[in-house]
């Protein structure tokens, strides 16, 4: 007789035993975890909307008010304020004593001897000082990229564990290419053998780091689902909570794994659905659930009573079973390291991401 537990969806563990809701599409979740979800949606509705700020700059004067307070120059004054250079001819002002295009003294007739000296601007380059520590961090610009591309690297594949509950190991490979993408940029788009190295160095890092999440992530997800059980298990299922709706799960596993040995075929409403993942009664086929309430019908009081016992016992155990599970997987993942699990695919996929790594940093197609 089997009696897998449907998941959670929305912590994605078990419901069997626990107090749970379902939806109209068959799917199960734990009662307090559909709550908590829409306390949460309902909070995200009643926050207040934020009326936008009226930005706009304030008029500000024109060009034109600022001009009528300036001074005009010297070319503004009436003619009679004005007089001609004896030199060059240069009209200027009537109280200038030096004409300004020639040096010439207005007043005694004599020109300026001293010569007005163009200044050339500098255009010399940075000096040494700044050409030395351009050449000091240059080196470390592609260890700055490689760095960079292995964190987004290694947080993208703890995430994909931690959301897919399931290990991708051919992550692995993109966490090297960023790697190489990072250096090859910090080394000014050019890559070379130098930033093709550090990608290599800072892949494995990267691997080892992001491996090292997954597990911690795994490891952390099991102490809740151990704590989650301990918390809604407070006491094991009795006679007197022991429901009709867990008799008839009790009595459809075992008629459909009689058919099962048997070699005849199930018609499951759904093609994907198997004995272990079905839930009374909505997972059934209609024959089936027929059969089940027939075959409980057609029991004396004596033979419902030994049913019931027998369900209670089935019930505990299975959930004892599954506790007792989680709590050696937990131990387990203590005592052991990354390095202890390694296998073929591991190495397959640390050699692809140091191949890229490679590749990509040091710009070699």
């Amino acid at each position: 007789m089997s009696n897998i537990e449907k998941k959670c969806i929305v912590c994605g563990q078990s419901c069997a035993g626990q107090p749970r809701i379902k939806d109209a599409s068959g799917n199960y979740a734990h009662r307090a975890c559909a709550e908590k979800h829409q306390a949460k949606q309902d909070a995200k509705a009643k926050q207040p909307e934020i009326e936008p700020l009226d930005l706009s700059p304030e008029e500000e004067p024109g060009m034109a008010d600022f001009l009528d307070d300036l001074p005009s120059d010297s070319s503004d004054q009436p003619p009679a304020m004005r007089a001609a250079c004896p030199s060059c001819g240069t009209s200027v002002s009537s109280d200038s004593m030096i004409c300004m295009s020639c040096g010439c003294n207005i007043k005694t007739g004599r020109g300026n001897k001293t010569k007005a000296v163009k200044v050339k601007a500098k255009k010399d380059g940075p000096g040494i000082g700044a050409k030395a520590g351009s050449f000091a961090i240059a080196p470390l610009l592609p260890v700055i990229g490689a760095c960079i591309g292995g964190a987004i690297g290694a947080a993208v594949w703890a995430a994909v564990a931690y959301f897919l509950n399931y290990e991708l190991g051919i992550l692995a490979a993109g966490v090297g290419a960023v790697c190489g993408i990072g250096a090859a940029i910090g080394a000014g788009g050019q890559g070379n053998a130098w930033s093709g190295l550090v990608a290599v160095v800072v892949a494995m890092i990267s691997i080892i780091v992001g491996k090292s999440a997954v597990y911690t992530i795994y490891l952390a997800t099991l102490e809740g689902v151990q704590e989650q059980m301990q918390s809604q298990m407070i006491e094991d299922v009795t006679m007197d909570t022991l429901t009709l709706e867990d008799i008839y799960q009790g009595l459809v596993d075992e008629i459909a794994q009689v058919r099962i040995d048997r070699n005849k075929d199930i018609d499951w409403p759904a093609s994907s659905m198997t004995l272990e993942e079905a839930y009374w009664p909505e997972d059934y086929p209609q024959d089936l659930i027929d059969e089940t309430h027939e075959e409980w019908d057609a029991m004396d009081e004596d033979d419902q009573l030994a049913f019931r016992e027998d369900r209670v016992v089935t019930i505990n155990a299975n959930m004892a079973e599954f506790n007792q599970m989680v709590e050696d997987e937990i131990a387990v993942l203590k005592d052991v390291s990354i390095f202890d699990n390694l296998g073929l695919f591991d190495a397959l996929w640390a050699f692809l991401a140091l191949g890229a790594a490679w590749q990509f940093g040091s710009g070699n197609d």
